[in-house]
């Protein structure tokens, strides 16, 4: 690539040193939200704390949502190397706090602090690509960082398992240490990015407010898989909705509003923040669950089960480099996500097939399908939305289409959630002589499904691979949705210059 397309002074070795810097802290980022999912019944049978499981995961998606929207636009504000060596800071030091951890409570406060530089690192690491490279080129290179954000999803549960069955559970937050190291001493040298800061009022109201119903909403999401009529669950959707509602009346008048509302009347930062969700939905929502099956239904190992949803690497592979060097080739990029949606539908819709007795290498194909699609909308979606506003809403634009990805995952893994659980209360007690409140905790003892009669253990087996169809029969309908989605995205020529080039050659730099 011709050292003139980039901003002045990176040249291509200093490009590579720094996106790979890039990619590893987003994987890095991402593999907090999966991998803690192999560990948590060594965590939580370490402190006697079974009810509190669930907070550790979701302290992290919390303020990994909220601060993926509010330091998108503090570093459109103040520049995006400032609040990005910011953000791994503080991603850095909640790593080493969580290993520390000597109770439930104090490693639930350190994931909370972790996710707010997991989610800035997500954000601004996208942005930063947006910023040194132009987006006719930026496929080339946006297929790395797809394969880091999808990839550490479908990893997590195989790293975890191979840390979890040779090491201790702190060392999955350790292990982050040396990388994150390696990140910010590569950023310190080699990224430098000139910018011109702009004077604004900064929306603390605004932030406040998003902050408040991005929170209300996940932990709504989160308690309400126990049960979505409980009272202190419709509470919280309530202060969501109220919140959303003075939000948008904010920001009507800020001066410097947190996001800018014109950025959804931008008729493709709206449907590829739309197809991003349903992408999102899909990927982190019904992921985990294929996992669960394999150990639930196959019987396998959480490592094992980590190593056989690898097919899915396949898929996302494939799609991150073909289709972004397809995209720089040609300028445009509408076809892909159709195509993409076509795949995953079919691949979602063969899982979906699924029963007690199905084979694995029934699912392999299936998987890569499913990987080549999720991955197709991530990548066109990041570089249209990109292409489709100017340099000083690049930063927010680039946050808030990854905010509604991780909002789809959210919203899967708590419906989807719900879905399985009801289907495990009604169908094994049918099937066997077990209560319902049983029959859920029982999923997620392998062993003690193991351990059962053979017809029993056959009964709790069709059990789960029913529920877990069930979720790939719905997986299959929201990316028909996604279908329709790419079929209106419109198609806009992809610019030929960097963001920031640009930038600077307006401000006369």
């Amino acid at each position: 690539m011709a050292t003139e397309t980039l901003v002045p002074g990176f040249t291509n070795k200093r490009l590579w040193l720094v996106l790979g810097a890039l990619a590893l802290a987003v994987m890095l980022a991402n593999l907090e939200t999966s991998i803690i999912a192999t560990a948590l019944p060594t965590i939580t049978g370490q402190f006697n704390a079974f009810e509190s499981f669930a907070w550790v995961g979701t302290a992290y998606i919390v303020t990994s949502a909220i601060s993926t929207p509010l330091l998108g636009k503090l570093s459109d504000l103040y520049g995006r190397r400032l609040i990005f060596q910011s953000t791994m800071a503080v991603f850095l030091v909640g790593s080493i706090l969580c290993g520390m951890s000597q109770t439930m409570n104090q490693l639930i406060a350190a994931r909370a602090f972790q996710g707010m530089g997991g989610g800035g690192i997500q954000a601004l690491a996208f942005a930063i690509l947006g910023d040194i490279l132009p987006p006719r080129e930026r496929g080339r290179y946006m297929g790395y960082f797809t394969l880091a954000f999808v990839g550490s999803s479908i990893l997590g549960p195989l790293v975890g398992g191979i840390i979890i069955d040779n090491y201790t559970w702190p060392w999955i937050f350790y292990i982050n240490v040396p990388f994150i190291i390696v990140v910010a001493s590569i950023c310190h040298f080699a990224l430098k990015l000139p910018f011109k800061r702009r004077t604004a009022k900064l929306d603390f109201t605004g932030a406040g407010l998003l902050s408040l119903t991005i929170a209300s909403l996940m932990i709504g999401l989160e308690e309400g898989r126990h049960g979505w009529t409980q009272q202190h669950v419709l509470v919280l959707f309530s202060v969501a909705v109220v919140g959303l509602i003075a939000f948008i009346k904010v920001e009507q008048r800020a001066e410097e509003p947190m996001i800018p509302l014109k950025l959804f009347s931008n008729d493709i930062v709206r449907t590829c923040a739309l197809l991003g969700m349903c992408a999102g939905v899909v990927t982190y929502g019904a992921g985990s669950f294929l996992s669960l099956y394999f150990q639930d239904s196959l019987l396998v190992s959480p490592t094992e089960s980590g190593l056989r949803g690898l097919p899915q690497m396949v898929g996302v592979t494939l799609a991150t480099f073909g289709i972004g060097r397809l995209i720089a080739k040609s300028g445009k990029y509408k076809r892909f996500p159709i195509i993409g949606s076509i795949f995953s539908i079919t691949g979602l819709l063969l899982v979906a097939q699924i029963n007690g007795s199905t084979k694995y290498l029934f699912l392999v194909i299936p998987m890569i399908f499913m990987g080549f699609g999720s991955a197709s909308v991530f990548t066109t979606t990041s570089i249209a939305s990109q292409n489709a506003v100017e340099f000083h809403d690049l930063g927010v634009a680039t946050a808030t289409v990854m905010f509604f990805r991780s909002l789809g995952g959210s919203f899967g893994l708590a419906i989807f959630g719900t879905v399985l659980n009801s289907t495990i209360r009604s169908e094994i007690p049918k099937r066997i002589d077990l209560a319902a409140d049983k029959a859920s905790s029982i999923i997620r003892s392998p062993k003690e499904i193991a351990a059962l009669p053979a017809a029993s253990r056959q009964a709790v087996i069709d059990s789960v691979a029913l529920g877990v169809s069930r979720i790939y029969w719905l997986c299959g309908g929201v990316m028909l949705i996604a279908l329709l989605l790419a079929v209106i995205l419109r198609e806009q020529p992809l610019r030929m210059r960097a963001g920031l080039s640009d930038a600077m050659e307006g401000s006369g730099a």
